[in-house]
């Protein structure tokens, strides 16, 4: 017997509400209605049981007021963390919210993992689900364990193209460090390989928009999928040689910008 129409809407209403691969249902309506992880997902500061697992949620990246086309209300997000890249085995998951005023990017700090171990984690939010990444815990203190290390800097998106990092997430190193540099603070340079997008960064909106636009090339995205980072910084995440600063001599919209950019990153 056929069933009737009543019985295929409930069946597709019950459906609908199933969560997405191991993910609860959305507790909140969401205004979302294109993928936000259009900046992929990083981890850094691994420690001999955790790591920090970061996302931005960004419908529009490169606007100018540094929100990327987000609402100015706070969205749930949802991670998870498994020791495998199928997600057969969760060994953590949990909630969190991207609010407006941190540019809808979250961190969470994982503990309790196994020492010297990986793990992949991904997010989801209204209905979309990121890219996953992989991360890795520090071997337990004492340990001889091998390890591999990959080094980078110096990256100026206007003067070249960014296939060094695909190359560094090709070697699937154990940890990335970046020496500083990370992002130019130039205005746009018409002639480059490539061109910034805004004004030379001095505000947290063109901060913001400037990791935006870094963010979105995919070698890039690639790199900090592959591994943990750590990360110091330079001059260029700020203004090029401190602006000029005399130490003992402040200058107060130095000051503003390096709040700023700090706030940034």
């Amino acid at each position: 017997m056929r069933p009737g129409r009543r019985a295929v809407l409930k069946g597709a209403l019950v459906l609908a509400a199933l969560p997405v691969a191991g993910f609860t249902a959305d507790r909140r309506l969401s205004p979302i209605r294109t993928d936000p992880f259009t900046l992929g997902v990083a981890s850094g500061e691994p420690t001999t049981d955790g790591a920090v697992i970061w996302t931005r949620l960004a419908l529009n990246p490169l606007t100018d007021d540094g929100f990327g086309g987000m609402p100015a209300r706070g969205v749930d997000v949802e991670w998870e963390v498994a020791r495998d890249e199928s997600f057969t085995r969760v060994e953590q998951r949990g909630m969190t919210t991207a609010v407006p005023d941190a540019a809808h990017s979250v961190h969470v700090e994982l503990a309790g993992l196994r020492p010297g171990a990986d793990y992949f984690y991904r997010f989801r939010a209204g209905g979309y689900v990121s890219p996953s990444g992989r991360t890795r815990t520090t071997p337990a203190h004492g340990s001889l364990a091998h390890m591999t290390m990959c080094v980078a800097s110096c990256s100026n998106y206007e003067q070249g193209w960014f296939t060094a990092y695909r190359r560094l997430a090709d070697e699937h190193p154990d940890l990335v460090v970046h020496l500083g540099d990370y992002q130019y603070e130039y205005g746009g340079s018409p002639g480059g390989v490539r061109e910034h997008v805004g004004s030379e960064t001095v505000t947290l909106d063109n901060y913001r928009q400037r990791y935006a636009q870094y963010k979105t090339d995919p070698d890039l995205q690639a790199a900090h999928a592959a591994a943990p980072w750590l990360a110091v910084f330079d001059d260029h995440e700020m203004a090029n040689n401190w602006a000029g600063v005399v130490p003992g001599k402040p200058d107060v919209g130095f000051l503003s910008r390096r709040a700023a950019a700090l706030h940034a990153m």
